[in-house]
């Protein structure tokens, strides 16, 4: 904690307090005083300014060894984030509660001022604040525009506050035309405006140079290396390669000439694993092996469906790979869950769909009162066609806030056919005190058809999080297939909505599927005997010697080498590649090597 940019920017509104309302540094209740009133110009963000002192107190050096501090500091930065903290926790940090009702940032305002503290902070150590939102466009617009109305606000109060947005050019003019974007807002929010054009060839040489240059620079002591970079700054892809890429098209994406890259020399590591490295750099002819050119076919469209099928299938390995080398990236947060739930569950409503589903309904807190349900789902059984609901509660807090989800949950007085709790039980898992645990109690005694939980892992948390995040990079026209070959074209939002059902995704998600199916989960095939384990050690080092030498290398490449090496083995690159994958995860993880995800594989580099 007390190694934390917050850290250091709350110490330093301390001694800035201290210094000009000139408290003794040894008097803790002074110094407290001279902080809130230093910042009482700002009094809507007292609550904001309260729990961030008391996350510098409880989150000390001195005070690391003492686990009751950890968890209020912890609490501290929960609230400041959005999350549920439970009302006894609440009132340590300086903040009201009601009974032992969960207290949280409820609404925009409170949202925004806790923004405004933070750019405070910011300002006073000479920094702006910075929000980044990526692929805004993916956002549905009956949450665009309400998000777009807030960063305007908020804007207004803070002039050290920076907000950078990031999105489709089409796509976003489309909303401000359509005005889901409110035109105060867009003037405010694209005062400066930064477009990446696609390039032509002249530009994707430049960005294949510039990424080239960092690995020449190793090698360049070898006089055939250097020999071959002063002929063709584009070795070991070489330009012919580029004149040919280039032949039918006139602008690319500058993704695409990456992607291109990539592919281009996973193809001359082939022929280098062949004749060797003296060999091969000494026979490099100027370009990869020539692609043969095949006549251009019109696809069926069975085949189209497969290849958006493939499609969306590599782009729900790559989001899922994303938060697994970012796990931070998806937060244990019960709001964003179910959100995700509804979104999806959303995409199975209609007439012709497979599923039992008939209605979502989002609940909202009534009269002060949470709900004892974050979704009521309706569903008409497929035997007798009776009509029953859901009531679907997502816990992903701790203690009394948990405890009092679990009340409500037992004590609705007219409840559903079924209760369903989910948590997050990789990294948040249900913990309750004696009272807490008295409630699970009692909805277990209701019997499995009336109360179940299901206690969802952070793979699958991505997967809910992967199925919505395709049909977003749809949206905004980042997803694409080669119809006919040669040629792309755009996946729509539609097509990735009907590849999900065509490949049965939703009810194969184990939260989904009692939402949408009253049919059992299928049996796992059987493996047939036990998979051949890898060794790790030798893995490791098979890619740190790999990338010691080359300029970058996928998964799927080191692993076909690494099979190489043991050629006494029978172990498949099937049963290989997984566990290749898995352990450059935890490699990334130590900070060795960096990997990026690309479809279903993972791009590799040393770290310098």
């Amino acid at each position: 904690m007390h190694q934390t940019p917050l850290y250091r920017f709350v110490e330093r509104a301390i001694r800035q307090g201290i210094k000009v309302k000139g408290a003794k540094a040894d008097d803790a209740k002074a110094i407290h005083r001279a902080y809130q009133d230093y910042f009482a110009s700002y009094p809507e963000s007292k609550d904001a300014f309260e729990v961030l002192y008391q996350f510098l107190r409880h989150g000390r050096l001195d005070k690391a060894s003492d686990p009751s501090r950890r968890y209020l500091a912890s609490q501290a930065i929960a609230w400041l984030s959005g999350d549920e903290i439970d009302a006894e926790t609440a009132r340590t940090l300086g903040l009201k509660a009601k009974d032992e009702e969960a207290v949280m940032l409820w609404d925009d305002q409170e949202i925004k001022q806790v923004l405004i503290a933070l750019a405070q902070l910011a300002r006073l150590s000479r920094q702006p604040l910075v929000v980044c939102i990526d692929q805004v466009e993916n956002l549905d617009p009956d949450k665009l525009k309400p998000l777009c109305r807030f960063l305007h606000a908020v804007l207004g109060h803070t002039a050290n506050l920076l907000v950078i947005t990031s999105g489709v050019k089409q796509t976003l003019l489309k909303y401000s035309e359509e005005k889901i974007i409110p035109e105060a807002a867009w003037d405010r929010m694209a005062q400066y405006k930064v477009e990446l054009n696609r390039v032509h060839k002249g530009e994707a040489r430049k960005i294949l140079e510039a990424r080239l240059e960092r690995f020449h620079d190793r090698f360049l002591e070898l006089n055939a290396v250097r020999q071959h970079v002063h002929t063709d700054t584009l070795f070991p892809l070489g330009q012919n390669w580029l004149e040919r890429r280039f032949e039918d098209v006139l602008e690319v994406r500058p993704r695409d000439v990456l992607t291109w890259a990539r592919d281009a020399w996973e193809e001359e590591q082939s022929r280098l694993d062949r004749s060797g490295g003296e060999t091969w750099v000494h026979s490099w002819a100027g370009s990869p092996i020539p692609v043969e050119e095949k006549p251009r076919v019109e696809c069926t469209q069975a085949e189209i469906e497969e290849a958006i099928d493939e499609a969306v299938d590599s782009k729900i390995k790559e989001q899922i790979s994303f938060h697994r080398l970012q796990p931070g990236s998806l937060p244990p947060d019960a709001g964003n869950l179910a959100g995700l739930v509804e979104a999806l569950l959303g995409q199975c409503l209609g007439k012709g769909l497979p599923y039992t589903l008939r209605g979502v309904e989002r609940r909202k807190k009534r009269a002060g009162k949470l709900p004892p349900y974050d979704l009521l789902i309706r569903e008409q059984r497929d035997g007798d066609g009776r009509e029953v609901a859901t009531g679907v509660v997502f816990v992903t807090n701790v203690g009394l806030s948990a405890t009092a989800a679990l009340r409500r949950l037992l004590e609705d007085n007219k409840p559903p056919d079924l209760r369903l709790l989910v948590t997050d039980h990789e990294r948040r898992p249900l913990k309750v005190g004696a009272q807490g645990v008295e409630y699970y109690r009692d909805l277990e005694k209701l019997g499995s058809e009336k109360f179940q939980h299901l206690k969802i892992n952070f793979e699958q948390y991505t997967g809910l999080d992967a199925l919505l995040d395709v049909v977003g990079t749809a949206r905004s026209g980042d997803l694409e297939i080669e119809s006919p070959p040669g040629t792309s074209r755009p996946i729509t939002e539609e097509e990735v909505v009907a590849s999900h059902h065509r490949r049965d995704r939703y009810r194969r998600h184990p939260l989904l599927r009692p939402l949408l199916t009253e049919a059992p989960p299928p049996v796992p095939e059987d493996g047939h005997g036990r998979v051949p384990k890898l060794n790790e050690k030798d893995v490791r080092q098979h890619v740190m010697a790999q990338l010691a030498w080359m300029m970058g290398s996928t998964t799927r490449a080191i692993t076909k080498s690494y099979i190489g090496v043991l050629k006494a083995s029978k172990i498949t690159h099937e049963i290989a590649w997984p566990q290749v994958k898995v352990i450059a995860e935890r490699m990334h993880a130590e900070g060795l090597i960096h990997a990026t995800p690309q479809d279903d594989d993972l791009f590799l580099l040393l770290r310098k």
